[in-house]
């Protein structure tokens, strides 16, 4: 039996912690919460729910149906390839988001001038990278 300081056995938990792959992280559960909030998101306003449920199902790769059984809970496994299209269409989601906010702080900054925004745009630059890398997998 191998014998570990403590700073070797941390590190070695750390490491481990640090390489969760996607199907340590996968769970319907959260495909249901990533396309809930999609769908609370994209809804437009009162009686709008099923329209928002047709766009959001289509950039999961889903019909609608299939994508309301998920976020009502009734579907029970919804598999890895499930979560990893609704992953992607709300990591997506959330790209169009920042470059939304990004397109957003320029037109101020035009306007009133760097010095009125602080450092919102490398903060959302920032926000920007972190979901790129999160799309190719790295944390």
């Amino acid at each position: 039996m191998e014998n570990l300081s403590p700073q070797q056995t941390i590190r070695k938990t750390e490491n481990k912690a640090n390489s969760m792959s996607s199907v340590d992280v996968f769970s319907p559960d959260i495909a249901a919460r990533y396309a809930r909030k999609m769908i609370e998101r994209e809804t437009r306003g009162n009686g709008d729910q099923m329209n928002a449920l047709e766009r959001v199902g289509r950039r999961c790769g889903m019909t609608a149906r299939t994508l309301r059984r998920l976020v009502n809970g009734e579907t029970r496994d919804p598999g890895i390839a499930v979560f990893g299209r609704i992953r992607a269409a709300y990591l997506d989601y959330c790209a169009r988001q920042i470059a939304e906010l990004q397109a957003e702080i320029a037109a101020e900054k035009a306007r009133f001038g760097d010095e009125h925004l602080g450092n919102l745009e490398a903060e959302t630059e920032l926000l920007a990278s972190k979901i790129r890398s999160a799309r190719k997998g790295r944390p």
